[in-house]
């Protein structure tokens, strides 16, 4: 079949085993790639003890390609990691961009499945047939991009075509709650704390080259449907928009509407949003364009500052839920200190939303008297002072003084800061909520709720389906007119979005910003294609579903429950005035009708014979314990 490298590699860093396993084809169709693959081989993995730490060896790492990463098409170089996470203590996972995902697979590998903890600073290298754990002293204690252009010219001239790498910064060895793995110096997978798990197995780095290709089962239905999409592609606002301006171009619709999040989610307009916007970051910061694998979509953005005291080398520019989370969020105007919190962040390897959102949280504690001077050791964190922002992001990635309680994340911050600091949460699950306002869409807060990972504007299709960037005809919940501030029909919407979002984005691996103007039947055929497997719409669904269960299952297993699906108090707090005056997304409705739907019990578990009827068995008694 095409699209697959054909092997997964199982790494034992404790006993120093490798493993390459051919990649079983019934597996392949019936799971179809990238956490398809991952949450089943996962669970196969933890066997009948889900009660570890996150941080033990005994939680395995995966790491998964889709079918069509490598190829050279829009929107599908795209690749994901899952484990438990440290910062949310359930299942957690993140998708990322670049170009490592198309290097593993031209080495020949779909996947690496990372179990136990190396006795030494450790990292792996992997040419073709060739994959050694190998020694990392060398490069332990440097940074992202240090790491980066050094572990790539040390391994040059041994790797028979260019390697890519992806690793943690400082963050990660210190194990930062939310710290990141980094290909490229960019790509990120950012959320919920995967660098940290490296961090706790002595892992530093990977290095993957390989000399191989991939086949394509269709290549002359492939080579038709590349032509469709070029006309459909050089019709499209969205993709027009991001390519010029990338992510941020979102700042100037979205606070049209309020969705942009203000003054950590206490208001829905600033007078000073231009000054972080699109047009700031062209005028300021642009300093040109760059891609992931094979796309000409081209939505990422480089940036300098020149001079000042945010100086920064030309290298990644802040990305939408960057700006907001350093700028709009803490009423920080200048764009040239938010892009050095965005330099510390890519280099130390942290997420940007996390962190942006603690320091937003705790300005909101310092204004409010919960602390002081003395605990930020003399950091001014009040409204709108950069320099303040980017002290304390730099202490945060370097785990040093007040900026080692932040590093714990916003939730596990505010138990320990005590009294009411909990009133200033943006957390879903111990999860930082993007930037993205559920009053101006309350399908948004139902996706918070629910999703596996915590709050999440990734976990499913509902943020540009109900935002109205994606349009999917063929499925019927999605091709119903949204009334965006209303709580009527956003479970039934829900449930659709993750479905259908599962195989697009979890398993077939498709971008949501690359891909968006796809449709299920370009999106399907695509991948058919590819594979030669034949799927139908309702086929896809249905694997869809099966994958969304056994990641809402691992975090239940891990010890969710109903109370963990509601939003916080800041974000159920209505606007005084605005585009979202009195608009309130009613969690009881959405969730009481998403429950039903979904065939969960009272405290918000699948039922068992849900689980069972979805092709979980296994997962079904392990929470029921039978």
């Amino acid at each position: 079949m095409g699209g697959y490298a054909g092997q997964i590699l199982y790494i034992d860093l404790s006993s120093g085993n490798i493993d390459k396993k051919p990649l079983d084809m019934n597996f392949a169709r019936e799971n179809i790639g990238g956490l398809g693959f991952g949450t089943r081989i996962y669970l196969d993995l933890i066997k009948d003890h889900p009660d570890f730490d996150a941080l033990s060896e005994a939680n395995p790492f995966v790491l998964m390609t889709g079918p069509l990463t490598g190829l050279k098409l829009d929107g599908v170089a795209r690749w994901t990691v899952g484990t438990k996470s440290p910062l949310t203590g359930f299942w957690g996972d993140a998708n990322v961009g670049g170009y490592f995902g198309a290097r593993l697979k031209f080495a020949g590998y779909d996947g690496i499945i990372i179990t136990g903890k190396a006795e030494t600073l450790s990292y792996i290298f992997i040419n073709d047939d060739v994959v050694e754990i190998r020694d990392a002293q060398k490069y332990w204690g440097k940074d992202i991009y240090e790491t980066t252009d050094e572990l790539t010219a040390d391994l040059k001239a041994e790797s028979n075509k260019p390697g890519q790498v992806v690793c943690i910064g400082p963050a990660g060895e210190q194990l930062v709650k939310f710290a990141s793995i980094i290909n490229n110096k960019r790509h990120a997978a950012g959320r919920t704390g995967m660098g940290a798990v490296w961090g706790s197995k002595n892992l530093k780095a990977i290095y993957a080259s390989g000399s191989g290709g991939l086949e394509v089962s269709n290549p002359d239905k492939l080579k038709e449907l590349k032509k469709e999409l070029k006309t459909l592609y050089e019709e499209s606002i969205f993709i027009d928009a991001i390519h010029s301006s990338g992510t941020p171009a979102h700042i100037d619709v979205g606070i049209i509407s309020g969705d942009v999040p203000i003054k950590n989610w206490q208001m829905t307009d600033w007078d000073d949003i231009d000054d972080i916007g699109p047009g700031a970051i062209e005028d300021k910061l642009f300093a040109g364009h760059k891609t992931c694998y094979g796309c000409a979509v081209a939505c990422k953005k480089d940036a300098e500052v020149k001079d000042g005291q945010f100086k920064i080398e030309k290298g990644p520019s802040p990305e939408y839920e960057t700006v907001c989370a350093f700028g709009s969020m803490c009423m920080n105007s200048s764009i040239e200190s938010i892009a050095k919190a965005n330099d510390i962040c890519n280099r130390f390897g942290i997420d940007t939303i996390t962190c942006g959102a603690t320091i937003a949280f705790a300005i909101d504690c310092f204004e409010n008297g919960l602390i002081n001077e003395t605990d930020t050791e003399g950091i001014q964190l009040i409204w709108g002072n950069a320099e303040a922002i980017v002290k304390m992001t730099e202490k945060i990635a370097k785990k040093e003084g007040f900026g080692a309680l932040l590093a714990e994340g916003s939730a596990k911050a505010a138990l320990k800061i005590g009294k009411n600091a909990s009133d200033f949460l943006t957390t879903v699950k111990s999860l930082e909520a993007p930037m993205h306002d559920p009053r101006t869409a309350h399908g948004f807060g139902l996706a918070y709720g629910v999703s596996p990972r915590g709050a999440c504007h990734e976990a499913s299709l509902n943020f540009p389906v109900e935002g109205g960037s994606m349009y999917i005809p063929e499925i019927e919940e999605l091709a119903v007119d949204i009334e965006e501030m209303s709580s009527d029909g956003k479970a039934i919407l829900n449930v659709a979005c993750q479905d259908y979002g599962m195989f697009f984005s979890s398993c077939a691996v498709f971008c949501n910003l690359g891909a968006t103007p796809l449709n299920a039947t370009q999106a399907v055929s695509m991948v058919n294609h590819v594979t030669g497997f034949d799927y139908t719409l309702e086929e896809i669904i249905n694997i869809g579903k099966r994958v969304w269960y056994l990641k809402r299952g691992l975090t239940n297993l891990f010890g969710a429950r109903a109370k963990d699906d509601f939003l916080p108090k800041r974000l159920m707090t209505a606007m005084e005035d605005g585009p979202t005056e009195g608009s309130v997304p009613d969690m009881e409705k959405m969730l009481s009708e998403f429950y039903e739907l979904r065939g969960f019990n009272k405290d918000g578990v699948p039922k068992k014979e849900v689980l069972e009827d979805v092709g979980l068995p296994k997962l079904a008694g392990l929470i029921y314990n039978s």
